[in-house]
């Protein structure tokens, strides 16, 4: 039953984004909204299951060959059942509030007819995520990696503007180098060494070439997830409508990047110390990026598109130190992801409103916020002071987990660039925060009134619950999230 359901929370979306290319207006609003509840509805009873009825890793292999080994299968386990109920539920939030934002009344972006696309789009998107959390096979993954990729392409480019198809011509092609150099990679090894394509073959993979399928999967988890070199492609995505933008930073295709290394880090064993050395330097120069970038941004949705950056390189952090073999790093990992999910949702479907109801995002025209819109001034405030990780927002808690176990301390001397990283990163994201808080939400009001809606309230309120209350619900499943390696 728990398979059963574990496959309908994607193959329901991928069902109904397929559908979703035919209709338009009303009809469209609601079958998107079916894929999406139903998908909820299955994550969520795959979650209740796991946690009252199986403990234990569930891996159920559908498709196996003798020369492939296993080419298909699926995994359920604490961190699949984790993020899997993340994404579904945060997509399902985000697109409520697509509801109204791809609406006629949106001021800066009016919608209304050609909303089928979008939706279209934004469904495969929630249906290929949930397939890539669920995969226990590589080629399952990539075929998950590419869906992704597709789906951000269209609900990118999906303005067609000039600077729209840029920026999902660029979206697409940059993480598509790092699956062809990761995925064939690991596909080429299984095929011609372990005759299996499962990530349980990973252990057995021989130590002289381990190492160097890590480097080649990290590379296609650093494309993902827009870190550096390959970081460029996350501001410029900053085209898409809002609700996808909170998708692909906050619950989808940034994450995914890292839900990747992390799965590999499961299950391939030990690796040399080198490699530990090799990510703590990356991450070091991915966190000084959006370091030296946020004094100068000006407009709230590419703001937040660095500190996506800064935050998936908080994750990466945790994955470097379980490179080292502690699973506290891991946990860790997991754990922001959780929580950064909810208050980056938060922060962008508030940006989202500042165009909806303001018809701007440029930050030095919005001011007055607590007076004009007293919801989203109070979102903006918590989203930015929860993204410096500041209490009582979720990410704090899941910041500490990071900060405060530093057992890799003992082992060299080098993890200290990372934390000391980690921690500039908020210091300079607070003041600049704090300085926009200051003007946005208690300065002089910039217009008189502005338009909302309940869903745009009803959705933000869901958000500023969930960020408050994610780092409790999360942490009982962070908590069994463990390395398997050859014994899983």
């Amino acid at each position: 039953m728990i398979g059963l359901l574990a496959s309908l929370a994607y193959l329901i979306p991928l069902t109904g984004g397929l559908i979703l290319f035919k209709l338009d207006e009303r009809k469209a609003d609601a079958v998107m909204l079916a894929s999406f509840i139903s998908a909820l509805v299955a994550q969520l009873g795959v979650a209740y299951l796991f946690l009252t009825e199986h403990h234990e890793v569930i891996h159920i292999p559908y498709i196996t060959t003798e020369r492939l080994g296993e080419a298909y299968g699926i995994i359920i386990d604490p961190m699949s059942v984790l993020i899997g109920t993340v994404v579904s539920l945060a997509g399902f939030i985000f697109m409520f509030y697509g509801v109204e934002y791809m609406s006629e009344r949106n001021v800066g972006h009016p919608g209304g007819k050609g909303r089928g696309l979008f939706y279209a789009w934004m469904t495969l998107f929630e249906g290929a995520t949930l397939g890539f959390i669920y995969s226990s096979t590589f080629l399952g993954l990539l075929i998950f990696f590419e869906l992704m990729g597709l789906a951000c392409w269209g609900v990118v480019s999906y303005y067609n503007t000039p600077e729209a198809r840029r920026a999902g011509f660029k979206a697409f092609i940059i993480p598509n180098v790092g699956a062809m150099i990761g995925f064939y990679t690991a596909i080429g090894i299984g095929i011609t060494q372990l005759h299996d394509l499962s990530l349980f073959s990973l252990a057995h993979v021989a130590p002289s070439i381990k190492p160097w399928l890590f480097i080649a999967l990290l590379f296609a988890g650093y494309t993902k997830s827009a870190q550096f070199p390959t970081y460029s492609w996350i501001p410029d995505a900053m085209e898409a409508p809002t609700p996808a933008s909170a998708f692909l930073h906050g619950a989808a295709m940034v994450e995914m990047g890292v839900y990747l290394v992390a799965r590999v880090l499961q299950f391939i064993g030990d690796l040399p110390i080198w490699i530990f050395y090799f990510m703590a330097i990356m991450v070091s120069l991915t966190l000084l990026i959006p370091i030296l970038n946020y004094p100068v941004q000006k407009d709230a949705k590419r703001l937040l598109a660095y500190s996506t950056v800064a935050e998936a390189g908080v994750m990466f952090v945790g994955l470097t130190f379980a490179a080292l073999g502690l699973d506290v790093g891991l946990k860790a990992a997991m754990f922001q992801l959780t929580t950064h999910a909810f208050i980056k949702g938060l922060a962008f479907l508030t940006a989202g409103t500042f165009t909806y109801s303001l018809g701007t995002l440029d930050l030095r025209r919005i001011s007055g916020l607590k007076d004009i819109l007293p919801v989203n001034g109070f979102s903006w405030a918590l989203a930015l002071l929860g993204l410096a990780g500041l209490p009582p927002m979720g990410i704090a808690f899941s910041k500490a987990e990071l900060l405060t176990d530093l057992v890799a301390l003992k082992i060299t001397g080098l993890a200290w660039l990372p934390i000391i990283m980690v921690l500039t990163d908020s210091v300079v994201f607070l003041w600049v925060g704090m300085k926009w808080i200051g003007r946005n939400v208690f300065g002089k009001p910039s217009v008189k009134k502005a338009p909302t809606h309940w869903i745009i309230n009803a959705s933000l309120i869901a958000l500023i619950i969930l960020t408050l209350i994610s780092a409790i619900l999360a942490y009982p499943l962070v908590e069994e999230i463990t390395f398997y390696g050859v014994g899983a």
